[in-house]
């Protein structure tokens, strides 16, 4: 950037939430005003849109126009009509600054269908999109599941067992996921519709898909992400039940459940999971290093001691073992030990001399006296030094931080 240019302003997300929120309450207690006159309507949000935040990239603004069509959606007593989605859809589009940005309100209009019961034009609008979040493909399927409900059941005393026609579609387009595996909760835009009858559906689908496909863990994968990125603990925990059972060598599993018990402060169930990873992969360095973590998060000496020497047993690079010795100290607060093992590792290792200047650092402000640097250089070690076993050890990540 020349020194010519303007320098750009940052864009308040707290600020735009709160327009958004003044255009849904307009919308709540206008609906039939808005449906009457929607370009106009659009027209006054970009308006505002524009005095407020004239530097608003085209992302953001792309994404207020959704937001804002999808809750006049909502909003819309004629909403269950397909010619008036098709309206909201098609003036959005309009003030939409990306061309071709329809993909989101196609989405959109195909979760609102599937709420007010349109199940057979939801999949219309949803199945182009079924590859980009498996998110929407588990909504088609669950609205062939609804829509099979309504076939003609089999006649009073009937053998037929054979699924419905409907049903089966619902169970290709399961396996159409299993092909492609796509991502789930890559669309931001799907929180729009986040409600509970979206969330059941969800739910209700993977049910099934549990059932249909009982050797296959990749919907409880993806059930699992689910889970933890909407905070669900109760359904994590029964998810992680089901793999445990279904697939107990399974080390993604595992890996989960090592996790969660982590993060619930469960020092008993950790070594637990870290003993069954242990009788699983007894050649594999994976279930030595959780161990080593969990003991270098609890403090205990004996338990640090234990894994230690099977680390060194199963040969583990040896800097790695001093950088185990480094963290018990320095997360234990025996900074004497720390200081001398650092110092050692300095002379030993000359190789690493730019990630232990670091580590260096790092010692010297958890000795600063002041209790917000002490925490974050805890921190800063603990997310380094993990980062620094994984790649060393060539481990998978796990599913998220856990602080010292």
């Amino acid at each position: 950037m020349s020194r010519s240019e303007p320098i750009p302003r940052i864009i308040s997300q707290e600020k735009i939430e709160s327009l958004k929120k003044d255009f849904f309450s307009y919308i709540d207690h206008n609906s039939r005003k808005v449906d009457a006159n929607l370009p106009v309507f659009f027209g006054h949000v970009i308006a505002q849109l524009e005095r407020s935040f004239p530097d608003m990239d085209n992302s953001l603004h792309d994404e207020f126009i959704d937001a804002v069509a999808y809750h006049i959606m909502e909003a819309s007593p004629k909403s269950t009509s397909i010619g008036v989605i098709e309206q909201i859809v098609k003036n959005a589009l309009r003030f939409k600054r990306n061309g071709r940005g329809k993909g989101t309100l196609d989405i959109l209009a195909g979760l609102k269908l599937m709420c007010v019961g349109n199940f057979t034009d939801a999949i219309q609008y949803l199945r182009p999109y079924a590859k980009h979040d498996a998110q929407i493909g588990l909504y088609i399927a669950y609205c062939y599941m609804r829509l099979s409900s309504k076939e003609n059941p089999p006649l009073p005393g009937s053998t037929k067992t054979r699924p419905s026609e409907m049903e089966l579609v619902a169970r290709e387009q399961m396996l159409e996921m299993l092909r492609t595996k796509p991502p789930i909760n890559r669309l931001r835009q799907l929180q729009f519709a986040d409600n509970e009858f979206l969330e059941q559906a969800c739910w209700a689908i993977l049910g099934f898909a549990f059932e249909w496909f009982p050797n296959e863990p990749w919907f409880i994968r993806i059930g699992l992400e689910k889970a933890k990125k909407d905070q669900n603990e109760e359904m994590r925990e029964r998810l992680l039940k089901i793999g445990g059972e279904r697939f107990f060598n399974d080390m993604f599993f595992l890996r989960e459940l090592y996790q969660m018990r982590l993060e619930r402060k469960d020092g008993a169930g950790t070594a637990g999971v870290v003993k069954q990873m242990m009788q699983q992969y007894p050649d594999s360095s994976e279930p030595l290093y959780y161990g080593i973590k969990l003991a270098l998060l609890s403090g205990s000496p004996t338990s640090y001691r234990q894994y230690r020497e099977k680390a060194i047993t199963a040969g583990m690079p040896n800097h790695l073992i001093y950088f185990f010795d480094f963290a018990f100290a320095f997360l234990t607060k025996d900074m004497p030990t720390a200081q001398a093992t650092l110092a050692e590792m300095k002379r030993r290792f000359v190789s690493l001399k730019y990630y232990l200047s670091m580590i260096e650092y790092v010692l010297n402000e958890a000795q600063s006296g002041d209790e917000g640097r002490v925490k974050r250089a805890k921190m800063v070690f603990f997310d380094s030094f993990e980062a620094y076993a994984f790649q060393v050890l060539k481990l998978q990540e796990s599913s998220g931080p856990v602080s010292p």
